[in-house]
């Protein structure tokens, strides 16, 4: 799909919100991925508000039922449904969810590794990453046995690979040419 459309309606919802202030910026972002998690766990649903059978003023009507007449979220589902925009609800949410991190000055950080980090581990990694992005961190974390040890760490465009899978890799690559 495209993820300009997503970025535009996304935009346009976190200008309403924010003129509305910080609970409704979060207000927003919560109804939102609700939506989308319904969206994501019944799939029928959304291609039920999505038929040409059906005419937008009923979907709109099945739509309301389900979520309400009252809010921001209620008001672009009727704008995505009258537009025929409604399969676009996920990358909506998932781009609110990034100019949300934006304005929090957050940044979400997957980290690689071949066995779980202690505690300290993490917080020393948290630590560094904070300093080096001037960001809050959110770490998850994930096991993956194939790297065999180091780390991998992953935001945004950027991919730190200090695993010894790679490492192996470039001195068999140097050793054969």
């Amino acid at each position: 799909m495209n993820t300009e459309i997503g970025s535009v309606y996304a935009n346009a919802l976190f200008a309403l919100a924010e003129e509305q202030g910080d609970a409704a910026l979060r207000a927003a972002r919560e109804d939102l991925r609700q939506c989308a998690v319904l969206f994501s766990l019944y799939p029928a649903y959304g291609r039920l508000l999505s038929l040409p059978t059906l005419s937008a003023e009923e979907r709109i009507r099945l739509a309301e039922k389900a979520f309400g007449t009252e809010g921001l979220i209620p008001r672009l589902l009727r704008m995505l449904i009258a537009r025929n925009r409604i399969t676009y609800l996920n990358e909506i949410a998932d781009a609110f969810d990034a100019k949300m991190l934006e304005y929090e000055n957050t940044v979400d950080v997957t980290v690689t590794t071949a066995v779980a980090m202690t505690p300290a581990q993490l917080e020393r990694l948290t630590q560094k990453l904070r300093n080096k992005l001037q960001k809050t961190v959110r770490i998850k974390e994930h096991i993956d046995r194939s790297i065999l040890g180091g780390v991998i760490v992953r935001y945004g465009d950027t991919r730190m690979d200090n695993s010894l899978k790679l490492r192996l890799e470039a001195l068999r690559t140097q050793l054969q040419g």
